[in-house]
């Protein structure tokens, strides 16, 4: 069996510790057969890392902040059969290797527990419980013997088979410490999963594979102890929610029933010889045991009201990033290949004359794409409009690109900022909307932009939420057409050239929506993405919605998402300001998570104004690489599409009597156009996503009402031009 050692580390203040922890594993009887070294968040660290460290590989956490996230990284990049796993203030006795795989010799067992031996900073102290070790990261008093089965190994030391990370994903990101917050229980998360998964398989204990875990006077106060119960508790109830209350918290209740009494009656016999320390071990065990219950209250109830916080990413070795396909139907085709030779699956767009008509995840077999065959896709004329000779230039309208930023990837925008500028369009400026929080943020620091392109101006809105950013992107915009995009999206070359001459050959209309592609099939998060909602855009013709036209559809207008999404849409700027521009208490960013894009159509819709939805105009959107951060989008475009109902009906209640009426068909329409424009044969997102949804859109209204209340009491010049709320 090869074996890959994982440590993680996040600060320099453990250097020292790090060291000895990397160099106690040259020192093995059994040599592992890489060593890696991941770094989480912290440059500084990661660059004197690189010096040092030749003899392993160090890389950075490319996954969610925090030990989970680093620990993933690690296993991705991981060769080896066995997987182990050392702390930074760790290091490993010279047979730890050595005795893990002596354990993995039972081919039942996947997982082995070291015996973790603390290493007292100033000397061991009689005063703290046996039982309470599991605060300093060491074994405890109540720990089974040799070869017995676990469900708690302890994360400073720990081995397990590759299979267990291929078949059940890795560790959770909604769990695990970040930094200095002592959370845990991540690996006791993926030992009881995998269990769970494959009910024969074992974790055993071995005391033979020794650790030493350094342990700071720190760690001794009360403090510590009580927070790090309290921590527990949080952890233990996250663990219990993820796998079930029975296999989640059956060892607590052993070892409160079992080791505890034990530890207590020794504690009470020490009292005669030495008072102090005897009663201090007494009252930490009753404290420890009543602040880590009161955790797990606190931990259930809040993972109640936002489930879509616990289940972090879980990445699986098995999935890799999809390559990304275009096939054009009208060149002579020949076989579609891919470069990669392990790649069993690809993201494949088929176009037509430069117009989308399909997209999928088709299979690779040997490099070779089946993506189809031209009869799969029959010639159609086009749409009237989508083939019209180009229009002169002069002809084409003034546009300002509004761009909203809380700058939290300054190379990703500065890339994206740069793409814009240097469009092809005649007529054009940019306005960059500083939305970050606080009077005191720094000033905003672009790149330099390529020379000749567009002008662009910065502008602070500190008014936190999408909504607010945008109106003041309007009040600065010259253009008497107003484009918005996010600030993770990359536009292609003719994306205002095509909206610029919408506008014109369609001189009713006063908002355009385009199509919103993925940018990248990296993770499997992505690829979620796009199977559970049908991608940002169902419908890859163009749509000019009149008013009559419009009521020929019983949805009309209440589905006005059909029209385009925030990414990519623009506005005659009368328009906007005429009807309000965007509602503040809308949005991302403020409590009622989204829905501004939507409420804005639906708001010209109502004014019979004429809409449109042109494919021609095309962006690729960034979508969420994480699966937590996934499950937090699903959750706010629930909560964002009931808000913007809820705050349609406190402006006019009649509304409520016609949305019920199309309430059903309304949902089953939504469900259909999902289903068919999903890009996979079947269902792989998580089951849990529709539950999140539907939990969004229950507390929407509520959290928009709270917003609404929010923006009444701003003072902001901004209220002053488009209104406040009602």
């Amino acid at each position: 069996m090869t074996t890959s050692v994982i440590v993680c580390a996040y600060t320099l203040d453990r250097w020292t510790d790090l060291q000895r922890a990397v160099a106690s594993l040259g020192d093995q009887t059994v040599a592992p057969d890489e060593i890696l070294v991941v770094i989480d968040h912290n440059t500084e660290l990661l660059e004197r890392a690189q010096k040092v460290f030749g003899e392993a590989t160090v890389l950075a956490n490319e996954h969610d902040q925090g030990l989970s996230g680093a620990r993933n990284t690690g296993v991705l990049a991981a060769r080896g059969d066995v997987i182990l796993f050392l702390d930074d203030d760790a290091y490993a006795d010279s047979k730890w290797i050595a005795a893990n795989l002596r354990a993995l010799e039972d081919p039942e067992v996947v997982g082995v527990g070291s015996w973790i031996e603390p290493n007292w900073e100033g000397g061991e102290p009689d005063n703290f419980p046996d039982t309470f070790r599991w605060v300093m990261g060491c074994s405890y008093s109540g720990l089974p013997g040799e070869g017995a089965t676990i469900r708690n190994p302890i994360g400073a030391g720990m081995a397990m088979r590759r299979e267990v990370f291929t078949q059940v994903g890795g560790f959770s990101s909604g769990l695990g410490r970040v930094g200095s917050t002592p959370l845990g229980c991540e690996e006791t998360e993926l030992a009881i999963r995998y269990s769970q998964h494959r009910p024969e398989a074992r974790f055993v204990h071995a005391p033979g594979a020794v650790v030493h875990h350094y342990v700071p006077r720190s760690r001794l106060t009360w403090s510590y102890f009580l927070r790090r119960c309290w921590a527990e508790g949080l952890s233990k109830a996250a663990v219990a929610a993820l796998v079930g209350a029975g296999d989640g918290l059956s060892a607590e209740r052993q070892h409160a029933m079992r080791a505890l009494p034990l530890d207590i009656l020794r504690s009470l016999a020490l009292i005669p010889r030495r008072p102090r320390a005897g009663a201090e071990r007494v009252a930490r065990i009753v404290a420890g045991t009543v602040v880590a219950a009161l955790g797990v209250l606190r931990g259930t109830w809040a993972i109640r009201r936002h489930p879509e916080e616990l289940r972090g990413e879980k990445p699986v070795r098995g999935w890799r990033p999809l390559p990304m396909v275009r096939v054009n139907l009208e060149e002579s085709l020949n076989e579609v290949i891919v470069e990669d030779p392990e790649t069993t699956s690809a993201w494949v767009e088929i176009w037509r004359d430069s117009q989308l008509v399909a997209r999928r995840v088709v299979s690779v077999d040997h490099g070779v794409v089946a993506w189809g065959s031209p009869s799969e896709f029959p010639s159609h004329s086009s749409p009237e409009g989508t083939r019209d000779a180009p229009l002169s230039d002069s002809t084409l309208p003034h546009i300002t690109v509004v761009v909203c930023t809380i700058y939290e990837d300054p190379d990703l925008f500065n890339h994206v900022l740069g793409r814009i500028t240097t469009l092809d369009y005649p007529h054009f400026d940019v306005v960059v909307v500083d939305n970050r929080r606080g009077d005191n943020a720094p000033e905003l620091l672009l790149a330099p932009m390529p020379k000749g392109g567009a002008t662009v101006t910065v502008v602070r809105e500190k008014t936190p939420g999408l909504s607010a950013a945008r109106n003041r992107g309007i009040l600065n915009a010259s253009g008497e057409v107003v484009a918005f995009t996010d600030d993770d999206v990359l536009v292609d070359e003719r994306w205002l050239r095509a909206l610029g001459e919408r506008f014109v050959r369609s001189p009713d209309v006063v908002a355009v929506g385009g199509l919103v592609l993925p940018a990248e099939m990296e993770h499997q998060a992505q690829v979620w993405f796009e199977e559970y909602f049908g991608g940002f855009s169902r419908d890859y013709s163009l749509q000019v919605i009149t008013p009559e036209i419009g009521r020929t559809d019983p949805l009309y207008p209440y589905a006005a998402g059909r029209f385009g999404a925030g990414a990519n849409m623009a506005f005659r700027r009368g328009a906007l300001l005429e009807r309000g521009g965007f509602s503040m208490s809308l949005g991302t960013g403020t409590p009622s998570r989204g829905g501004e894009d939507l409420d804005i159509f639906l708001r010209l819709a109502l004014a019979q104004e004429t809409l449109c939805f042109d494919p021609s105009a095309i962006v690729r959107h960034r979508h969420r690489t994480t699966d937590a951060a996934l499950r937090r989008q699903v959750v706010g475009y629930g909560a964002g599409l009931t808000a913007v109902y809820a705050e349609l009906i406190s402006r006019d209640p009649r509304h409520i009597w016609r949305m019920a009426r199309r309430a059903l068909a309304g949902i089953a329409h939504l469900d259909q156009s999902r289903r068919e424009s999903s890009p996979t044969s079947e269902v792989t997102y998580p089951g849990d996503l529709k539950y999140l949804e539907w939990r969004g859109a229950l507390w929407g209204p509520w959290w928009n009402y709270q917003a609404r209340r929010e923006v009444r009491r701003l003072d902001s010049d901004l209220l002053r031009v488009f209104g406040r709320p009602r």
